[in-house]
């Protein structure tokens, strides 16, 4: 009764002044006949619709009425929204109107004031005053609740800190802050990484009411990789990224990239490691000694265009298969995954790989997810001859895989070298017999042609004596060709 009694002042005070004694009367009635004065409030999140409940639960107001919403600020009652008798709205005009009072809900006797998109400074106390047959006055409290960070946007390693403000403040509320769904104690960051970003959410409770207000922390830096706990896997052969995405406030020409030796020395690299504005770096062919920590940095620019570092570290892991077979041509095949880190690796995975027609891939698992890293062929064919690959898992899934060329030299190729050699000495010898025997043969009828001749020794005169003849005759032939010279008598055989 204190508070309506110090608000009757106020509103007479203020009818007063505007000349309308009308509403003297309804301070009377408010006092004499039995008016109502109700005190509530309401709690809501900044940027949210505020409903200010005013209604007439006796349903004792006749329709058509007077309704006058207003504001106390600083002790001085300011007009929010107005409708006379006669139907006549009265609205602010310098700014779009957020406040509205809807009408048609009146004949409910509902006088409820709705505001749209709340801010902090809306927070205050409300009065509703409704004039009908008889008067109705109502006192409501709204409270804004706002979080925020101070600063607001932050650089990487810089200090902020966490704040959810009521207004008009009250020291009997309760506060509890999440950040991105999960509930936090800490809300002064001394050092700010981008596993802070994200939405941070104030849960304030106040009289059985839980009401939520969000705001979203940005924090200017390196976003991939979000820390130095990155690893990156390639295998031998292979081209590989090595990701370092910046948010916006990079100072251009200040991307570096560096490896860290076992020494802790750092290697600069050149800006040919790296290209384009995200600064990410790219090693076309990955070689035996490229594992190891890489390291970006890049300047950025604070609050007050202060130039900070920024910086994150990531390993390289470089993964191989290494292949060990026996000394024998047709012995077992060991083919081992080998990785320069292995402490991620929980399990391993080997898969063949067949082409068909039109180069169509087909990729089998030839065994189940182990923890051996090792596959044995105890027996090589030519089936076998191809792409292996060996897949390689994390607790997070697929980390990474690696291909192998088994190509078949040893066992497979000797034996069917060792047949064709076989085959074709077999065709060697083979002939080389038969043109022996057929010059042996031939001798054998040359040696019985002669033992034949030398039965019969006239006839082996006879032939004697012909080939003399003959060889006498050719002989003496190139005489009877020249010309005749010397005497005319003389005769030329």
């Amino acid at each position: 009764m204190r508070v309506c009694l110090l608000l009757f002042r106020k509103v007479t005070r203020r009818r007063l002044e505007d000349m309308t004694p009308f509403l003297i009367v309804l301070g009377l009635a408010l006092l004499f006949e039995g008016g109502q004065c109700q005190e509530r409030e309401v709690l809501v999140a900044q940027g949210s619709v505020a409903v200010l409940p005013c209604a007439d639960e006796f349903s004792t107001l006749s329709y058509p009425t007077a309704v006058y919403w207003s504001k106390i600020v600083n002790g001085v009652m300011k007009t929010v929204w107005r409708r006379q008798k006669s139907g006549l709205e009265f609205r602010p005009v310098r700014d779009p109107p957020r406040a509205n009072c809807p009408v048609p809900n009146f004949g409910k006797a509902d006088y409820s004031l709705h505001i749209a998109g709340t801010t902090y400074e809306d927070g205050g106390q409300y009065v509703c005053e409704v004039v009908g047959k008889t008067q109705m006055v109502k006192i409501i409290t709204l409270r804004v609740i706002r979080a925020s960070f101070s600063p607001a946007i932050v650089v990487e390693g810089s200090r902020t800190e966490a704040m959810c403000d009521v207004s008009p403040g009250t020291k009997s509320v309760k506060v509890n802050w999440k950040r991105n769904g999960e509930f936090i104690r800490r809300t002064s960051l001394s050092s700010v990484s981008q596993r802070d970003a994200g939405n941070w959410t104030c849960q304030v409770s106040h009289n059985g009411v839980v009401v939520e207000a969000t705001v979203s922390l940005q924090v200017k830096g390196i976003t991939t990789p979000q820390d130095n706990s990155s690893v990156v896997y390639a295998a031998v052969g292979s081209p590989v990224s090595l990701p370092c995405l910046f948010t916006d406030g990079l100072i251009p020409n200040t991307v570096r990239w560096n490896r860290i030796s076992s020494t802790t020395q750092f290697r600069h690299l050149p800006p040919s490691f790296f290209n384009g504005s995200s600064a990410s770096a790219t090693i076309q062919r990955v070689e035996d000694g490229d594992e190891g920590m890489y390291m970006c940095s890049g300047m950025m620019e604070g609050m007050n265009r202060e130039r900070i570092q920024v910086q994150r570290r990531m390993e390289l892991v470089v993964s191989r298969v290494v292949s060990s077979s026996a000394s024998s041509g047709n012995g077992p095949v060991t083919l081992t995954c080998h990785l320069s880190n292995s402490n991620q690796i929980t399990s391993y995975e080997w898969l063949r790989v067949t082409y068909g027609p039109n180069d169509t891939q087909t990729v089998t698992s030839v065994t189940s997810v182990q923890k051996t890293n090792s596959f044995r062929i105890q027996k090589v064919t030519e089936r076998d001859a191809g792409e292996w690959v060996c897949r390689y898992y994390g607790k997070q899934g697929v980390l990474g895989n690696v291909t192998y060329e088994l190509h078949i030299m040893g066992a497979v190729k000797g034996e069917k070298s060792s047949s064709g050699n076989k085959t074709a000495m077999v065709m060697g010898l083979g002939f080389l017999f038969l043109v022996i025997f057929l010059i042996m043969f031939q001798m054998y009828r040359n040696y019985r042609r002669k033992k034949r001749i030398l039965l019969y020794p006239a006839m082996e005169t006879i032939v004697h004596q012909a080939a003399t003849e003959r060889e006498h005759r050719e002989r003496s032939r190139p005489k009877m060709t020249e010309p005749c010279v010397g005497q005319p008598k003389t005769v030329c055989v």
